[in-house]
């Protein structure tokens, strides 16, 4: 058995805003939460036939059409950051509005690569008259990005998991993905075993 981690896309971010306007400068950042995942390999299953790679498509949902506004653009660019090197995009934050009172948690809605995703928001009081605030996801995503740069880094050539770059960590749900090594074509099967992205994987 062969064990690996993926790094899924729950993140944090930190940065200061002046109480009635934004700054442009960042804080801080880092990640709030990562899930691990389990690779297993499992005997082989020749004569089986090819599966569709991917997992289910997730519902399009697309993000509201109004600029987002000067609370929600700073936080957006922090948290741009820390999901692209997670193998996500953010397209657009939208948070409910701010009443400039501290502290306070904002529950607002991310669009990551078409998936949404609840994002809490933190806001506390700083020096300097400034509001910080940090960032996290509620739930795990699972980047398709991180999944193939992972499998390719156990060995694994050619991968390919499908079309799709992001999926909602959906308990029970599974991806798969075809890939080769030594020469012979194989698929793997992720499957997630909890909201924050703990997957197991099989090959055959």
């Amino acid at each position: 058995m062969r064990r690996a981690l993926v790094v899924l896309a729950s993140v944090a971010s930190a940065a200061a805003l002046l109480v009635g306007g934004c700054s442009s400068g960042a804080g801080p950042s880092g990640a709030d939460r990562s899930a691990s995942s389990t690779f297993s390999r499992a005997g082989s299953g020749s004569g089986s036939a090819a599966p569709r790679l991917g997992g289910d498509t997730p519902t399009p949902s697309a993000p509201p059409g109004e600029p987002m506004d000067d609370l929600e653009k700073p936080v957006a660019g922090q948290l741009s950051g820390q999901v692209a090197r997670q193998g996500l995009k953010l397209e657009y934050l939208d948070c409910p509005p701010w009443d400039q009172k501290v502290p306070r948690t904002l529950s607002c809605r991310g669009y990551f690569d078409g998936v949404p995703a609840v994002v809490r928001v933190r806001l506390t009081a700083g020096a300097g008259g400034q509001v910080s605030f940090s960032a996290a996801l509620q739930d795990g995503l699972i980047a398709t990005r991180n999944l193939v740069r992972t499998l390719q880094h156990q060995g694994y050539d050619a991968v390919d998991c499908g079309d799709v770059p992001a999926y909602p960590a959906v308990v029970g749900s599974t991806l798969n993905c075809e890939v080769t090594k030594a020469g012979r074509t194989k698929y793997v099967v992720a499957t997630v075993v909890n909201r924050g992205g703990r997957v197991t994987i099989a090959d055959y």
